[in-house]
């Protein structure tokens, strides 16, 4: 039989600890609820964030700002996963102008998301996280908390460049302004919670 061993867990659980008061904090001072389409957050340490089935945030994220923008960009994930299964083709519409817009598109991580249609996605994610994010810390916190984000860098660099395009194609069809969280209905949210979005023919 082998000897008992102590594992000392108190690290993890500290850091954890604090990144769960970071947020409990933003959601006091800020109007951060308006983008919350889950209230259900797992703190994973080590594990990368990512927003379904449970939105998970990491205990890496130990400043604010840093913590609230990632927070919204997995939020964000379920307002599109929403929009994408409500209006469809308004979905598949977006999603061929960003494609040929950016054929090019950075797909090798950290530049880009790892596969095409994911960093086709994440120009889409990414400008709803920075327009989100501004109106919680306002926009040049917004722009300068995810200018240094080495996550998906060039989307994002793709994203601050060509803002005033992107704009227009998101607010012609229709997924800006963002619908708030605040806004919908339970049937709403329970689209939002579905593991995909819409299929793309």
């Amino acid at each position: 039989m082998l000897d008992e061993i102590h594992i000392d867990l108190s690290t993890a659980q500290k850091s954890s600890q604090h990144t769960r008061n970071l947020l409990i904090d933003a959601r006091r001072k800020t109007n951060i609820a308006d983008y919350e389409y889950t209230k259900e957050v797992r703190i994973a340490p080590g594990e990368i964030p990512h927003s379904h089935p449970v939105l998970t945030l990491n205990n890496r994220l130990s400043k604010n700002n840093d913590l609230i923008c990632t927070y919204i960009h997995e939020q964000m994930h379920w307002y599109v996963t929403w929009f994408s299964h409500v209006n469809s083709n308004k979905w598949h519409y977006l999603i061929n102008q960003i494609e040929n817009k950016y054929p090019d598109i950075p797909i090798a991580f950290p530049e880009g998301a790892n596969t095409y249609f994911s960093s086709l996605l994440h120009v889409l994610v990414n400008w709803l996280e920075i327009e989100a994010a501004s109106a919680v810390l306002g926009r040049e916190v917004a722009i300068e908390t995810t200018s240094k984000n080495w996550v998906y860098s060039g989307i994002y660099k793709i994203v601050l460049r060509d803002w005033d395009e992107l704009s227009m194609l998101f607010n012609q069809a229709g997924v800006a302004p963002i619908r708030l969280a605040t806004d919908m209905t339970p049937e709403d949210l329970a689209l939002a919670a579905r593991m995909d979005e819409a299929p793309i023919d």
